[in-house]
This record gives structure tokens, C-alpha cells and sequence, in this order.
């Protein structure tokens, strides 16, 4: 079976959230006037330093409480599914409310679907009956995490549990991209992917990066490309496209791209746990 042949499912299923490296000092604390020189910083984690501080922080969307958004997710051959999402982030509770599921979210199903997670475990409805459906609640929680992790992505590239490595750089659409890898610690995730990331040095910002799915036996790479959009202060990722590529950058297919697209983004819209736990 061609790699290709998973793409509708690959975000859902990209369950490595924790996507990144903690570069914290020690400072003596012993009374005297000697200090601890703070660990210096590889070439690789200063760039993703900067690039944290271009979006908004580390700490800017746990400042901004919560968000709901409407996310179109659109497959090359043009199946989307609709939701409304709400994110809780302190805590990562996620709700989804689809009314449109033709691309990767119960497609046989008629009726509104929502999922939720709330902190601890995962629920479906599908209008206001529960759905109990092992495969239908595994689904829920491999997007309730993945999708809220999308979102936040780059505000999590300090988080512990990944080490980077500075690749040197490479010129695409007339920029020379500083590339950082990123790989997995052992024990952080659920399998062995990795990431390349684009650096643009002139914003700070990641334009574009390849990434692998290895937990669905996709060895090759997919090119994600992304555009910004500021709401709130913070930067955001509210166009995502991915397709197939090689590690040089390089398309592998013309059958087109997968879209994900987030609009009428609000925060601090007043969420608490208890928003996000089932009624059953």
C-alpha cells in the first residue's frame, strides 16, 4: 500500500505532541556570589528561541485562557470534515464539533458528531447519544490531542522531551532556510519521527517543514507549508497544506494538497473543565 494512501488520517494519527527540547540553567543558590553560568545554547536551540519569541512566547496562549475557532480539514481529492474546536490550555482539554464529517471523522454516520477530552479520557456523541464504538473513541483521542496540538505547535518548541540539531541551511522560494532536525528522546511519543524545519531568518518564523508518520508505516516524508496570521498578539498557523515529498524538499506526487484551515478564531472565551466533560 502507497504511503500516500494514509494521507486523510496522518494529522489525526501524528501523535507525538510533545514536539521539543527544555533548555533550562541552574543558578546557585548557596548564599555566596558565585552563580552557575547558564547553560549556553547549541546554534540550533537559539534559532528556535527566536523563533518561540517570534510567535508570541512560550506562555502566550496559557496567558489567552482558551480559543474556539472553526478548522476546515480538506483531502487532496476534496472530503472535508467541519468542526468547531475549543481548546482549554492549561490542562490540553479539546472539543470538536463536527457538523460536516466526509473526510477522516465517521464517515458513514449521519447526524452532529462531537468529541471531547477532558484531561483524562475521551467521548463521541453523534447528536445527543453516546457512541459507544471502541475504534470511534480511539479516533476521538488521537484528534482531540493531535488537533489542539496543531494549533499550538510552535509555542511548544521549548517544551522537554526533544533534542534538536542545526542541518545548515537550503534555498527554496528565493529564501536560504536555516534547518533544524528535530528527534524524539527516548521514551517522549509513540514512535521514531522526525522533523526538518524551515527557519526563514528573515521573520523568525517556520514557513515550512517535512515530517514523517512512522507509527502508520509512512518511512518518506510529507512537506507541510503554513501561513500566519496574528490574532490576539500571538502569530497563528491558520493555513496549513501537506503532500508527499523526498528529504531534499522535492514533491513525490501531483495528486495535490491536504488543506487544514482555521477562521473566526476568539480567545478568552470564558471555557472551564467542565466544558469539555461528557454528560454521561
Amino acid at each position: 500500500m502507497q504511503p500516500y494512501q494514509y494521507v486523510r488520517q496522518l494529522l489525526y494519527c501524528c501523535a507525538t505532541l510533545l514536539f521539543i527540547s527544555s533548555c533550562q540553567s541552574k543558578s546557585n543558590q548557596s548564599g555566596n556570589k558565585e552563580n552557575t553560568a547558564p547553560k549556553k545554547l547549541s546554534k540550533a536551540e537559539a534559532l528556535i528561541h527566536e523563533t518561540v519569541s517570534a510567535v508570541g512566547g512560550a506562555n502566550a496562549l496559557k496567558e489567552l485562557k482558551d480559543v474556539e475557532f472553526q478548522y476546515t480539514y480538506t483531502s487532496f481529492d476534496g472530503f472535508a470534515d467541519v468542526s468547531t474546536e475549543r481548546y482549554l490550555f492549561d490542562g490540553e482539554y479539546s472539543r470538536g464539533e463536527y457538523t460536516t464529517h466526509k473526510n477522516a471523522v465517521m464517515t458513514t454516520v449521519d447526524g452532529v458528531v462531537t468529541q471531547g477530552y477532558d484531561g483524562n479520557t475521551s467521548w463521541v456523541t453523534v447528536g445527543n447519544a453516546f457512541f459507544e464504538d471502541e475504534t470511534a473513541n480511539k479516533m476521538s483521542a488521537f484528534l482531540r490531542k493531535t488537533n489542539l496540538y496543531w494549533f499550538c505547535m510552535n509555542f511548544k518548541l521549548l517544551d522537554p522531551g526533544v533534542e534538536h540539531s542545526y542541518e545548515g541551511t537550503r534555498r527554496a522560494n528565493d529564501i536560504d532556510y536555516e534547518l533544524v532536525r528535530i528527534s524524539f528522546e527516548e521514551g517522549i511519543g509513540t514512535s521514531e519521527d522526525e522533523f526538518l524545519l524551515y527557519l526563514n531568518p528573515h521573520t523568525k518564523l517556520i514557513d515550512q517543514f517535512l515530517f514523517t508518520v512512522k507509527a502508520l508505516g509512512i518511512e518518506s516524508p510529507l512537506m507541510m507549508r503554513v501561513k500566519y496570521e496574528e490574532v490576539s498578539g500571538v502569530k497563528l498557523t491558520t493555513y496549513r497544506e501537506y503532500a508527499p515529498a523526498n528529504w531534499q524538499g522535492e514533491l513525490t506526487s501531483d495528486e495535490g494538497w491536504t488543506t487544514q484551515v482555521s477562521s473566526n478564531i476568539q480567545f478568552n472565551n470564558g471555557f472551564t473543565p467542565d466544558d469539555f466533560r461528557s454528560l454521561k
